[in-house]
This record gives C-alpha cells, structure tokens and sequence, in this order.
C-alpha cells in the first residue's frame, strides 16, 4: 500500500518534509516557530502547532504516539491510512511507516457514538487541545466540557455566575463552528463547566456540579474539576471531558474514565 499521509514532528519541521512537500502533510510545529510562506500557501500541507517549544528527546516516541492519538481522533487521519513518520531524537532523522488499518488505535468517537455524533466529539478534542496549548495569559489551566444530556445535567449543577454565554448568538455558540473555537476556549476557561448540548450549542459556562462522588478507582489523587467530570455522568447520560493543567485529556462516560489523551 502506498503512503497516503507524512506526518513530520521536530524543531525544525520545514526541513525534514522538505523531500515530501508533493505528499499530503501534517507538520507539527513547535509552539514557538511559524510556518513558512512556502509551506503556508502549500494546499496539502496541514499546519497544527505542539506544547513543546523543544522536544524531549527522551520522550520522542510517545509523543509520536500522543499524536497519532490526537490526529486519529479529530479525523485529520483516519484508521484506513498509510503514515509516514519523521521525526528527530537525539539530533538525528528517523522515519517510521504505520499502517493504520492493523495498529487497533481506540478511536473515542466508536466509544462515544451512541450518545454523540463524531463530529461533536472531534471538535471537542480540538478545543481541549486549544485550552492545553494556550492556557490563560500563558499560564497552564484546565476545562471541564459537560455534553449531552442537558435537561438532566441542570439538575445537578449550580450556575454561580450569571450565564455570560448568553450574549452570544446560537451559531456563535456552535462548537463544530472552527470560527468559534478562540471565542468559546476563553469562556471554557473560567472557573466552572462549559455545558454542551447534545447537538453541539454551549448551554452554559460557569457551571458547578453540587454532588461529587470520590471513586477510588477513577478519582482517587485527582482534583474537584476531575471529580467533578466523573460525578455528572454518574448522575446522567451526560459525557464529560476533564482537562488538566498538566495537559492531560481525560472523558468519562457512566462514572468511568473510557480515555485517555496526552497533550503534545
């Protein structure tokens, strides 16, 4: 099967997808470095930016797996592709080939598809991953998305802060909108949930859930927003996706944690 997709991560990304630029590209480029006028007006180049301004290189291969979590589960690859990797560790070029079809990555939306649809999911992990990246005035913070579920979800939680989601209009508050993506991530992170319904409008942001339950197997060690995210989806159908300051994506369903994401 031929390469169907380069996926290209490191310090200087330009220069190890130099000798792929006719192939469909995702570079990922570190927080610090823009892309190139070449590589900006190129129509298959995808430009996605890291956490990292200089890649461990200790943990190189993880954060090839972190991405193909990440890419995977927001559809910019998809299980049928054939993946080109390149990579630096320890100042020199790797390149690694995937084939997807036999890797059985766990792809939440196949997790979750009974209660939302996947494009809510995907766009959901696109602005966790926004909130990780460019935190609050540069600091690292977290979110917590309730969705789904809505009319039981209002049961359960306090709105301590009048609703400022209200001066938005109903498309601006569409989160499969990529439009909205920088206007909602400033409203997910206030103190609080962002309440999503289950067809993808923000309800409301500033929310409190008032019952948390301590489980020792998903919530022992974590803090009130992660609580928080595993005790609303006890109380209902409602999905919740906790995002922790440490950059960690975590989704509940039914009280328990179903997935995973590390940051990249």
């Amino acid at each position: 099967m031929e390469i169907t997709k380069v996926l290209v991560i490191g310090n200087n990304p330009e220069k190890l997808a130099a000798a792929y630029i006719n192939y469909p590209l995702i570079v990922i480029y570190p927080k610090n470095r823009a892309p190139t006028k070449e590589f900006l007006t190129q129509k298959n180049v995808t430009a996605l930016y890291s956490e990292y301004t200089t890649y461990p290189d200790i943990e190189s291969l993880k954060i090839v797996r972190d991405m193909l979590f990440y890419l995977l589960n927001t559809a910019y690859l998809n299980s049928n592709d054939m993946v080109l990797v390149l990579f630096e560790k320890s100042g020199e070029k790797y390149q690694i080939t995937l084939d997807l079809r036999e890797m059985q990555y766990p792809l939440l939306v196949s997790r979750l598809s009974d209660l939302l649809d996947g494009e809510i999911i995907e766009n959901i992990l696109r602005l966790s991953m926004d909130v990780i990246r460019k935190g609050r005035e540069g600091m690292p913070t977290g979110a917590l998305f309730i969705v789904g579920d809505e009319q039981n979800v209002k049961k359960y939680i306090i709105q301590k802060i009048a609703n400022p989601i209200k001066s938005l209009s109903r498309r601006e508050r569409l989160v499969t909108d990529p439009e909205n993506m920088d206007t909602l991530r400033e409203y997910a992170i206030m103190d609080g949930a962002m309440v999503i319904d289950s067809m993808g409008y923000v309800v409301t942001c500033g929310a409190y859930v008032k019952s948390l339950f301590v489980d020792e197997a998903n919530g022992e060690g974590f803090g009130g927003r992660h609580l928080a995210g595993l005790s609303i989806t006890k109380l209902t159908r409602a999905i919740s996706f906790v995002v922790s300051s440490e950059g960690t994506i975590r989704v509940y369903r039914d009280g328990n944690l179903v997935y995973q994401l590390d940051s990249f």
